[in-house]
């Protein structure tokens, strides 16, 4: 079975630039089942490029404790940019995602199986992961409710409480969404890729992210 996945990952890391949507989605859909074979100890290594996987493969994701630690980064961020500029906002709110150890794991991974690959090359990486964005777009990463939340899912749930944004407004879910600005007011700014963040007073904030590859 692992030489039948192999060979097929390999087949579709090929295509590099001309990947498809659809592609890129059997392609998460095939890493995960690699990830499942691969020893307990070493899984941990790859605990970023995981979340992805189950990311594209659910319509939400709530039990997590990768992405709820996502979630606890975000609610970080957010407490440290209130006075910042809306570059370093978005900055923080890219990285606080995960897409930069993504890639490295994703890299990591492929090296460890004897996979070859372009993704070295920026543009071909920046293919992969518009159609990843869009994949995962609008399926929510969030807290489950809270009585139903586990040791360690608490602990993180409490350190958001602990530190919120505001009083009362610690970050409980978030969505990678289309917004068009137009629609809101902003002429010639159009449509754009930004991330919903919601929080326990039923606030969402809207920021604009800025992908760098």
């Amino acid at each position: 079975m692992e030489r039948d996945i192999l060979l097929k990952i390999q087949n579709l890391v090929d295509r590099g630039a001309q990947v498809s949507e659809d592609e890129v989605r059997s392609l998460m859909n095939l890493v995960r089942k690699r990830l499942e074979l691969e020893p307990e100890p070493s899984r941990n290594r790859y605990l970023t490029l995981n979340l992805f996987c189950n990311w594209a493969a659910h319509t939400k994701i709530t039990q997590s404790i990768t992405g709820l630690k996502v979630l606890g980064r975000i609610n970080d961020a957010l407490v440290r940019v209130r006075r910042a500029s809306v570059d370093e906002i978005q900055t923080q709110m890219s990285r606080a995602i995960g897409f930069d150890p993504l890639y490295s794991e994703f890299l990591l991974l492929l090296r460890n199986v004897g996979i070859t690959h372009k993704f070295s090359d920026k543009r071909v990486w920046a293919v992969f992961l518009a159609h990843l964005i869009e994949i995962i777009r609008d399926v929510p990463l969030a807290f489950p409710p809270v009585s139903k939340l586990k040791k360690d899912a608490r602990k993180i749930y409490d350190r958001i409480v602990q530190k919120p944004i505001k009083p009362g407004a610690g970050v409980i879910l978030i969505q990678l969404s289309s917004v068009d600005y137009g629609a809101l007011g902003a002429k010639g700014v159009g449509t754009l890729m930004c991330l919903l963040v919601r929080t326990e007073d039923t606030t969402t904030t809207v920021v604009p992210l800025r992908i760098k590859v």
